[in-house]
Formats: structure tokens, C-alpha cells, sequence
């Protein structure tokens, strides 16, 4: 992957990846601070992803990505790697426990702190479904 040491970014046209003669490297996006640098808040997070997932939409639908790999390859290859996967029905049980905690103290969420609160409380949604 090019990197730009001294701007700390991935070189980039709107979030397509540029390759060292300035071309996209097909097929490969970033976003956030390794897009434009350690700069911006959540906000600025948002509407920067929302620019590199529009042109990845685009590119998709003009047939420049390509058809990748086997539906289900990266779950393999993650579970291959003993890496724990986090669903989109994980996700949901993050967001749903993280509002339930800020509920008494008046807040609209308390962000779990650690990468193993975050998966225990995704794992909630795993039990959840099987039950």
C-alpha cells in the first residue's frame, strides 16, 4: 500500500487509492485520518466516508471493481486467522447496550471503553439469535 510519511496519509483522489504513477489502484479506498490526515472530528469522519463510499458505489456500478472474492471468503479467512468477527447484528447489540447504560445517567449512550467489552457485548446478540 503507498503511504505518504510525510503527510501520514494514503495518497488519494476523493478516496481512491493512488498507486506511484498517480493511478487508482483499482478496487481500493480509504477514508478518515489515513485519507486526509490526523485532523477533523467525528462529523468531519462521517461526511469524508460518505465521499469515499459514493465513489466506491460508483466504481461498483461501472464494473471497475469487479466481482471479488467468494461470498462468505473473508468470514473463512478471519475465522482461519482466529480473528472474532463482529456482525452487523453484533453491532446492533453494541449500539443497543451502550444506549441502555447511558439511559440512568441521563445521556444518550456510555461508549464501551475496551475491545473486550465492545465483543462481550456483541457476543450478546449471538446468544440472543440462537436462543
Amino acid at each position: 500500500m503507498p503511504f505518504d510519511e510525510r503527510g501520514a496519509v494514503i495518497p488519494n483522489e476523493g478516496g481512491r487509492v493512488l498507486g506511484g504513477d498517480s493511478a487508482h489502484l483499482t478496487g481500493v479506498y480509504c477514508a478518515g485520518w489515513i485519507k486526509r490526515g490526523p485532523t477533523g472530528v467525528i462529523g468531519t469522519n462521517k461526511k469524508d466516508a460518505t465521499e469515499t463510499v459514493e465513489l466506491l458505489l460508483e466504481d461498483a456500478a461501472a464494473g471497475l471493481i469487479g466481482s471479488g472474492a467468494k461470498e462468505g471468503a473473508l468470514e473463512l479467512l478471519l475465522e482461519e486467522r482466529g480473528v472474532e468477527a463482529v456482525t452487523y447484528a453484533g453491532w446492533e447489540s453494541i449500539d443497543r447496550s451502550e444506549r441502555t447504560r447511558g439511559e440512568p445517567l441521563g445521556r444518550p449512550r456510555v461508549k464501551h471503553a475496551t475491545w473486550d467489552d465492545l465483543l462481550e457485548a456483541a457476543r450478546t446478540a449471538a446468544v440472543t439469535t440462537e436462543s
